[in-house]
């Protein structure tokens, strides 16, 4: 009876000891409660963490989209905020005008007045006042020339990419078929080993303008001020624009009459002038005469040249432009004549007269040609932005 008993109360702290929960050893049932609130919030933080990052909505965007975008850009908030610090150079100019002409009028006799000092900051107001609006608009030209070709780059460069996929796939089928040939005997080693090298050549070409293409586009939403892994889809193809209608002499003339680097040249020549002048009554050997004499010399050499400058400055964009569209005709012929080949060897080969090697040749071949074609128009089109940019104010503000 005994033992019956001291058994039955065993089974009793067996049961208790199991209804409690798993603690190590040293826990108490607190601290087997925080573990278990512990675990709870980690799983919790797992599942957080696990969750997919929210994914931006891809954007559709065209050229003029881009400007538009720029409108509201810090790069637009840089070039409102130049524009008012050359107001406010020309406001400087202008008081400074105005003080000495009161100190002028002033019967005090003021040591070291000079009347030259007036007559200098009048001329740079008047330059000042008058460049402003130019100033301004060669900014906006230098941001819209620099968002063209950005924006251009990027398009080329997914076009390469996808040409490259094809040729790698080309390349690929063409080394099995060139297997298979070995296999036969209808194919040397060497051969076999040729076709492997232009696989891994096309793979690491491709993998090459990937990066770039990668590159391109977290350059370009910075630029733009998108999230750098926004998804931008540029709606614009890059086709061949109308040659200029500008004729090279009206280039020429209009860039000799709007350029700023000409109106800032015939500046440089009057400031200096001026302030030669308060020094011509010092002994030519002195080192004041001798330096402002050889500032004036210099600006006259760059007032003479820059009409020379300028004109070579157009004539080369205006070369430039001639040189991308006769590349441009040239491709066309030779796209054409890679699609025409390209016809003629599939006609053949249903009728068993050539290889499957022979028309992966042919299509290798027209892709390299579609390749220089998407290079050739990239080029032309740049030119004849620059070209067109060359015959206005351009793109370099004048210093006031």
């Amino acid at each position: 009876m005994k033992k019956k008993y001291i058994m039955w109360i065993l089974s009793i702290c067996m049961v208790s000891a199991m209804a409690l929960p798993m603690m190590s050893f040293g826990d108490t049932p607190e601290s087997a409660a925080d573990n278990k609130t512990t675990e709870t919030a980690a799983e919790s933080v797992e599942e957080q963490t696990t969750d997919p990052a929210v994914k931006l909505e891809k954007i559709s965007l065209s050229l003029d989209g881009v400007y538009k975008q720029l409108e509201n850009s810090k790069t637009m908030e840089v070039i409102k905020l130049k524009k008012q610090s050359d107001q406010s150079v020309a406001k400087g100019y202008s008081e400074t005008a105005s003080t000495l002409s009161k100190l002028e009028k002033s019967d005090a006799v003021i040591s070291g007045f000079d009347s030259s000092n007036k007559v200098v900051a009048q001329a740079r107001r008047t330059f000042a006042n008058a460049m402003l609006e130019a100033n301004n608009e060669a900014r906006i030209n230098a941001m819209k020339q620099e968002a063209f070709q950005k924006y251009y780059t990027l398009k080329n460069t997914e076009t390469q990419v996808e040409i490259a996929k094809e040729s790698l796939e080309l390349k690929k089928s063409s080394f099995e078929t060139t297997k298979r040939k070995f296999q036969v005997g209808s194919a040397s080693k060497s051969e076999v080993e040729n076709a492997e090298k232009e696989v891994k050549a096309a793979e690491t070409q491709l993998e090459a303008t990937k990066n770039s293409l990668e590159q391109l586009k977290l350059s370009f939403n910075s630029y733009l001020g998108y999230d750098i892994s926004q998804e931008v889809i540029l709606t614009d193809q890059i086709q061949e624009i109308e040659l200029p209608e500008t004729s090279l002499s009206d280039a020429v003339a209009s860039a000799l009459k709007n350029r700023n680097e000409i109106k800032e040249a015939a500046y440089n020549v009057n400031i200096l002038q001026l302030n030669f002048n308060s020094y011509k009554a010092y002994p030519s050997s002195s080192s004041k005469y001798i330096s402002a004499k050889t500032q004036l010399l210099n600006a006259e050499i760059a007032n003479q040249n820059m009409p020379t400058n300028i004109e070579l400055d157009v004539r080369a964009k205006y070369d430039a432009v001639m040189d991308a569209y006769n590349s441009i005709q040239t491709g066309k012929k030779t796209l054409k004549s890679a699609e025409d080949a390209l016809n003629t060897v599939t006609r053949k080969y249903n009728l068993g007269m050539v290889t499957s090697s022979e028309v992966q040749q042919t299509k290798l071949a027209l892709n390299n040609a579609k390749l220089a074609q998407t290079n050739a128009l990239l080029t032309y089109n740049l030119a004849v932005e620059n070209y067109n940019l060359s015959t206005g104010v351009g793109t370099t503000p004048a210093n006031l």
